[in-house]
């Protein structure tokens, strides 16, 4: 199918389609109505990096009003090129313009800056996609045209990727989010450190701000504080924070981090974890389409995201801990046997936390330990759960928490219990088990990038038909959950549930003697 291009400078786009010509009056009509993503490519290295991502943006659009368009600066490769390159693959009738520049062009910078910006006039995109090459004259064009457009109070969500990592973001169906925070616990274990460090070092963050701190007791050793000191890291800030005084466990990890605002985030990490090189595109993917996708009405009770795919259950107080195999729990039920799930159970082996739930529970934790250590003023037994016992956890009080109010975690749950972290149950403040028995916590890491293939239907179900799994494991409904949790919550609290589905994230109805 023939399909021409022509790009008009400074004055308006103008593209034709099966001989219809479609002006800059009805691309200000087409933009009012839907979304657009702008996706800028240089040379036939950006065009090979980014073609399988808007190809695909540009099917589903086609269902979704989402609007992809390409521009080509033609000086490694024109318009023609790539539009014949984009006919091989199926559907990608992609609009493409060209910028018509040449590689000598003297003046590359100030043109493309120039161009760029009555493009982003035109089209108004919401997100713009680009390869990172900051030496690259054409690419400081683009990234000077987007301080102009913020500049004129023109918002556009900007996603530069090193070349390597566009193979890795057929995920990207949705727009921009807030960089993450990776919070590291460590105290006496520098070879398990390490291996941590190396893992995060080695992952994918598509050019993302990441910072990342490291948080040490006072018994830390200088081994570890030594290695701390001199380790390198590329993506982002890096801070540390060592006590004075020793805290513990549960203050070490409660303590680490503390939300500013409600789109920020911390990945929680002990140092006797590993983490997978994909870790970070399953959480951005999962927050993007769950925080801040047409799901974000639903997750109120959603108080963060596993990296862990557990294989175990251990909070049945009459069978110990047992294997657990989500899998078998949604067999011959509506959902997908690797279907991701939710779970009352807070995960400790690596996971990110939501912001307005996490405040909750450091108010909710600070009374519950002040409780403890004086008067027993409350007692609060989750009915039938081993995590009444266990007296130096801060997963104990999570739990507590969770099962009052219906809260629940988004786990993994790909084949063969492949997972975005593993845990090698080191000996410390919870774990005493030597031997075999440490391969029961020990998962297979996500090695290959399956993120995508191995979800049902490749790609995550929408926030209601993901399935809801109380803290032993058995199927609910999230309104069982949540009608368990506020007879519950009668029984300890003086205060009565409030029956409205609003939450207000304060825990002081909890608390009431």
């Amino acid at each position: 199918m023939a399909y021409s291009v022509q790009y008009r400078k400074r004055d308006y786009l103008i593209w034709t389609y099966q001989r219809i010509v479609r002006t800059s009056s009805q691309i200000a009509e087409i933009n009012s109505n839907n979304n657009n993503i702008i996706f800028v490519v240089d040379d036939v290295q950006h065009a090979k990096g980014l073609q399988p991502l808007y190809c695909n943006l540009h099917r589903k659009g086609k269902v979704e009003n989402v609007y992809t368009h390409v521009i080509v600066t033609g000086r490694g490769i024109n318009g023609r090129e790539l539009i014949k390159s984009n006919s091989l693959l199926p559907d990608c009738d992609v609009p493409v313009y060209d910028l018509e520049l040449q590689k000598a062009n003297e003046n590359t910078f100030i043109s493309v800056a120039k161009d760029i910006s009555n493009a982003l006039y035109q089209i108004q995109p919401d997100v713009l996609i680009y390869i990172n090459d900051p030496k690259n004259e054409a690419i400081r064009g683009v990234d000077t045209a987007l301080v102009a457009a913020s500049q004129n109070n023109q918002p556009i969500a900007k996603i530069a990727l090193p070349i390597e990592d566009a193979k890795h973001m057929m995920w990207l169906t949705e727009l921009n989010i807030e960089a993450l925070k990776i919070q590291v616990i460590t105290q006496d274990r520098p070879l398990s450190l390490t291996r941590l460090m190396r893992s995060l070092n080695s992952s994918i963050y598509f050019g993302d701000n990441v910072q990342l701190t490291v948080n040490m007791d006072r018994s830390a050793d200088p081994v570890t504080i030594k290695y701390c000191q001199n380790f390198k890291w590329s993506f982002g800030k890096m801070g540390i924070r060592f006590r004075v005084k020793q805290g513990g466990l549960i203050t070490a990890v409660v303590e680490s981090y503390y939300p500013t605002t409600n789109d920020d985030y911390a990945v929680i990490l002990e140092d006797d974890i590993e983490v997978s090189p994909y870790y970070y595109i399953w959480l951005k993917y999962t927050i993007l389409k769950y925080r801040y996708g047409t799901d974000r009405s639903l997750v109120s009770r959603l108080l963060g995201i596993s990296l862990y795919g557990s294989k175990l259950n251990e909070i049945n107080s009459t069978t110990g801990r047992r294997p657990y195999e989500p899998a078998e729990v949604l067999e011959n039920t509506k959902f997908p046997n690797q279907s991701p799930y939710l779970s009352q159970i807070p995960c400790s082996w690596g996971a990110l936390f939501f912001p307005e739930i996490w405040r909750e529970f450091h108010i909710y934790l600070n009374a519950r330990l002040t409780d403890l250590e004086g008067p027993k003023l409350q007692t609060v037994i989750v009915p039938e759960s081993r995590s009444n016992m266990w007296s130096r956890s801060w997963k104990r009080f999570f739990i507590e928490l969770a099962y009052l109010r219906g809260y629940v975690m988004l786990y993994p749950n790909y084949n063969n219990s492949i997972s975005f972290t593993t845990n090698y149950a080191e000996f410390g403040v919870h774990f005493r088990i030597k031997g075999k028995q440490k391969d029961l916590w020990l998962l297979p890491l996500m090695e290959e990038d399956i993120v995508l293939e191995g979800l049902p239907d490749g790609h995550l179900p929408n926030y209601e038909d993901l399935p809801s799994i109380d803290l032993w494991g058995n199927l609910m409904t999230p309104q069982e959950l949540i009608r368990i949790g506020r007879s519950f919550h009668s029984e300890i609290s003086a205060c009565p549930p409030n029956d409205s589905d609003e939450l207000t994230y304060d825990p002081q109805d909890l608390l009431c003697e």
